[in-house]
């Protein structure tokens, strides 16, 4: 996304307020629409991008799959698809998960506000780097938290919450396919 596209700004309830560029609601830290995605393969595992040094925020962290703001012209849905493909390469069908306010500490230590849609998808495509993304790494889910867990500083802040919320959406969707399988072997 580049720096002078329009974006929605929010109040504290969410409620879009007015348009500005980026530049100029990153600048006044307005809170502001995002899009989170997780890419999982068919073994279960999570790819995970390296921000490059340029990168105006948190430069040289790991990242979830794909994230960025959403522009005043488009749906949460359809930024989620346009942010995956900027930074994966991939085309791949997205799922909703929820959207929540994301909160949490800018590089200077100010507190930064998202209302973030996340959303999963899987391929076993592997992503591709590029000028958005330095290296893409896969990971078991629950070994990639512990590594968060133990490893705070190489991760963006709000890695973990975003993560439990990819693992807790594909474990529903694990559990309901178990369902269904389960219901479809029984006699009638």
């Amino acid at each position: 996304m580049s720096n002078s596209e329009i974006i929605n700004i929010l109040d504290n309830d969410g409620i879009v307020t007015g348009t500005m560029s980026r530049d100029e609601a990153e600048n006044d830290n307005h809170a502001t629409e995002n899009v989170l995605v997780f890419i999982f393969n068919s073994s279960g595992r999570v790819w995970v991008q390296l921000r490059p040094m340029d990168k105006k925020h948190y430069p040289g962290l790991w990242d979830i799959s794909a994230c960025g703001g959403v522009l005043t012209s488009e749906s949460n849905r359809e930024a989620a698809f346009r942010e995956t493909k900027e930074e994966t390469g991939l085309d791949v069908d997205l799922i909703y998960v929820d959207t929540f306010l994301n909160v949490f500490p800018g590089d200077n230590g100010e507190e930064r506000r998202r209302m973030s849609s996340l959303y999963i998808g899987f391929s076993d495509e592997n992503p591709a780097i590029n000028d958005e993304v330095d290296d893409f790494k896969d990971w078991n889910p629950l070994e990639l938290r512990s590594h968060v867990i133990g490893n705070e500083s190489l991760y963006i802040p709000s890695f973990i919450v975003e993560l439990d919320m990819a693992m807790n959406a594909v474990e529903g969707l694990n559990l309901n396919k178990a369902r269904q399988n389960t219901d479809s072997a029984i006699p009638n």
